[in-house]
């Protein structure tokens, strides 16, 4: 029997974004041989072969600063994945289904070959562009970058095979509006795979110990980290036991190193960089409270999926696409970029042990309402409805 080949394609690192990982090792785990097409860090394999799983990594970093850089890189992104995707077909081996995972939208095209060859095509909208596009550069829906975003999207939704949103029936429902028919788009939110750690075996929060809260994001202004350092000396008189963990790395980390000197709160701080899952796992589990601080709408986080999971309770931004999948049992708000806003929910959490285990509870019971076992057989289904 043919092994049915897979090309999933992301701007971004394998093995460092966890969702990718989960997704090829859902897809190979159903007897799928799976590819992967991304960026290569300095001192990573060009091609590496992991099992089932080929990486083939593209020369090239991924940085988010202006949007000149974007445009390159995307441009960038896009000529070389249509060649090696080329290459691959013509050369090697036809696939049966490429994934292009946003962003960009438009990569989507990169597919041309191989779809001619016979390959379906599923576009993966990790995250919405027109939506960041508006709230990065605080404009409306009749700009005309957000016009013409709007038209790539639906463009790309239109051309693939079928669709699949994390974001939940708000992203499904814009895409439906657009005139995607409702039957080419499934909803898988972006919850860890459970399997691969142990609950039981992460350490948890202790009282009488530090105040610990975690923040889990790359850092970058949009994702709002340096809301939280600004939030520190708010909390110091009330909470002077306070520590705050910030795993993940990003080119914003410096101008964040510059402000808690600043603000006199480097003992408060710990930056731990990029650290293996297991320890970001036990990072969240240790916190009293979980922090996703997002100054942009970038969609639903991933990370609070992490939090709900390991029982840790979660404030997060007020933004249109948490505020529309989380009710206020599951999540505690605060005004997006508004540190003194951020801070009393915090002390609130601080005050009150039985609302922070209130939080952990809703969090817990809306977590095992669409964890990676559910929303995988979804995923898969896509795969095998692609195949008839």
């Amino acid at each position: 029997m043919k092994m049915k080949r897979v090309c999933i394609v992301k701007l971004g690192y394998f093995p460092e974004i966890m969702l990718l990982r989960r997704d090829a090792e859902a897809l190979m785990s159903n007897g799928y041989q799976v590819d992967i097409i991304c960026f290569r860090r300095k001192g990573e394999k060009a091609r590496e072969k992991i099992g089932k799983l080929s990486v083939y990594r593209i020369p090239g970093e991924h940085h988010r600063t202006g949007i000149l850089r974007y445009l390159f890189e995307y441009s960038y992104f896009y000529t070389m994945v249509s060649l090696t995707l080329s290459w691959l077909s013509l050369s090697r081996r036809r696939y049966d289904v490429v994934e292009v995972c946003s962003m960009p939208d438009f990569l989507v095209f990169s597919t041309v070959v191989p779809r001619l060859l016979g390959a379906k095509v599923i576009l993966y909208l990790w995250e919405n562009m027109p939506m960041l596009f508006m709230s990065h550069f605080k404009t409306g829906r009749d700009h005309i970058g957000a016009k013409i975003l709007r038209i790539i999207e639906r463009t790309s939704a239109g051309y693939a095979d079928h669709v699949i949103v994390t974001d939940g029936i708000p992203y499904k429902q814009v895409l439906e509006s657009q005139g995607v028919p409702s039957d080419k788009i499934t909803v898988v939110l972006n919850v860890p795979d459970e399997s691969t750690f142990n609950i039981e075996a992460i350490p948890s929060a202790k009282d009488g110990e530090k105040f610990r809260l975690v923040v889990v994001s790359t850092l970058t202004k949009r994702y709002g980290i340096q809301i939280v350092i600004k939030a520190i000396p708010l909390l110091l008189r009330d909470i002077p036991e306070l520590m705050v963990d910030v795993t993940g790395r990003g080119e914003y980390r410096p101008e964040l190193e510059n402000l808690a000197r600043d603000l006199g709160v480097n003992a408060y701080l710990n930056f731990t960089g990029m650290i293996p899952y297991e320890d970001v796992l036990s990072c969240i589990g240790k916190a009293q409270v979980g922090i996703a601080p997002m100054i942009e709408d970038v969609g639903v986080s991933n990370k609070l999926f992490e939090y709900f999971a390991l029982g840790t309770p979660a404030v997060a931004s007020a933004l249109p696409s948490l505020t529309a999948t989380f009710d206020s049992n599951c999540v505690l708000y605060f005004r997006p970029g508004d540190e003194k806003d951020l801070a009393e929910r915090i002390l609130e959490l601080h005050r009150s042990p039985e609302k922070r285990a209130s939080l952990a509870y809703h969090g817990k019971a809306f977590y095992s309402k669409c964890q990676w076992q559910s929303m995988k057989r979804e995923y898969l289904k896509v795969y095998e409805e692609s195949m008839k």
